[in-house]
């Protein structure tokens, strides 16, 4: 069956110049500026998903990591219209602008039942995005922003069940991934398209960070979207992360480590004191400065949980590493094993353990 062409903001014209223009405000968690982006595009394209899809992400983007079910409840509200919309252009969902926004929604409604562990809805809402997503995989030479997707599967499908074996037998009736071509696919993402290209950086980076180990990569990544994007803390958040060890941190920008404390969320409170404690622990040599940022930072991350789950780890370890040089062994056992609720990493995990041997 040949494909429909319901297409506007795929093809190149005034639908996709706004659409960029409030991606910008988006990602830079602009919300007002992206809502008023969103409503201008629905002047010219009112019964288009990609109206409600804008508003649900700038929602998400302007409250991310620690999205409120108040604040969950407009987004999927949002995420539903999209859906809706799409299925009332294309009832069958063949065509490929409607599939990308309806396999977005599903998408996004998807990790965040997972994220809360409603693990029926999320199965539900997974296998309504894997159905689009099957299609995608033939329309990434023609439709680059299905790059994105078909990467993402193509590498966690096979990387995923490599690193959690536990979900192993759960994955046998999805087709077989390919984690090489699934990179290759997500770097080729983050030149080409516009529409994925933030959230092809997001994912690479975290890749690079919690599954390849690659530190520098990720700063690659993360590095541009803190220059493209100064208002978008995680982004700086996590390029501080991808610096965190001895050798780099000497260069991690200190207005950021600021900014992140500053700032009103106590995940990036969280972040910003323990990568301050970092900051005078191995770059200023100040141990006393060091443990009141570390502790100051677990502080803020009692105030959170299910989130900064690699900050409170890593916070723990740098604190339980200013109590051993201090001689203080039994506070620093209790703390290092609290770093290994916290296994985000294996070098925390590693390092953890191996202090803890010392006692």
């Amino acid at each position: 069956m040949p494909l429909l062409n319901l297409s506007q903001v795929f093809d190149e014209g005034l639908v996709q110049k706004l659409t960029k223009k409030g991606a910008d405000h988006v990602y830079n968690a602009h919300l007002d500026s992206a809502l008023y982006y969103a409503d201008s595009l629905k002047t010219y394209i009112p019964t288009h998903p990609a109206v409600p899809l804008m508003k649900a992400i700038a929602l998400i983007w302007a409250h991310i990591p620690t999205i409120s079910d108040e604040v969950f409840s407009v987004i999927e509200r949002q995420l539903d219209s999209t859906v809706f919309l799409a299925r009332q252009k294309d009832p069958r969902l063949k065509d490929p602008e409607m599939i990308f926004f309806a396999m977005s929604a599903y998408g996004l409604l998807a990790e965040y039942y997972a994220d809360k562990d409603y693990t029926m809805k999320a199965v539900r809402e997974a296998g309504r995005a894997y159905s689009l997503l099957k299609q995608g995989f033939d329309l990434t030479e023609k439709y680059p922003e299905f790059l994105f997707t078909t990467g993402l599967y193509n590498y966690f499908r096979e990387k995923y069940p490599e690193k959690y074996p536990i979900y192993k037998p759960l994955l046998w009736f999805f087709r077989s991934g390919d984690k090489e071509l699934g990179l290759k696919q997500l770097e080729r993402a983050a030149e080409v398209t516009f529409l994925t290209k933030v959230e092809t950086h997001v994912y690479l980076s975290y890749i690079y960070l919690r599954y390849e180990y690659k530190p520098e990569k990720a700063q690659q990544y993360l590095s541009r979207l803190c220059l493209l994007y100064p208002n978008n803390y995680y982004a700086k958040a996590k390029y501080l992360e991808s610096l965190a060890n001895p050798k780099d941190f000497n260069i991690a920008p200190i207005k950021m480590i600021n900014d992140l404390m500053n700032h009103e969320n106590d995940y990036y409170k969280l972040a910003g004191h323990v990568f301050l404690g970092y900051y005078e622990e191995v770059v200023n040599g100040n141990h006393l400065k060091a443990e009141i940022a570390y502790r100051k930072g677990l502080t803020f991350g009692e105030q959170i949980s299910e989130h900064g789950e690699f900050f409170k780890g890593f916070g723990y370890l740098g604190l339980g590493r200013i109590l051993l040089a201090a001689e203080e062994a039994e506070e620093a056992e209790v703390v290092l094993k609290k770093a290994l609720n916290y296994p985000e990493t294996e070098a925390i995990k590693s390092e953890a353990k191996e202090l803890l041997s010392q006692l």
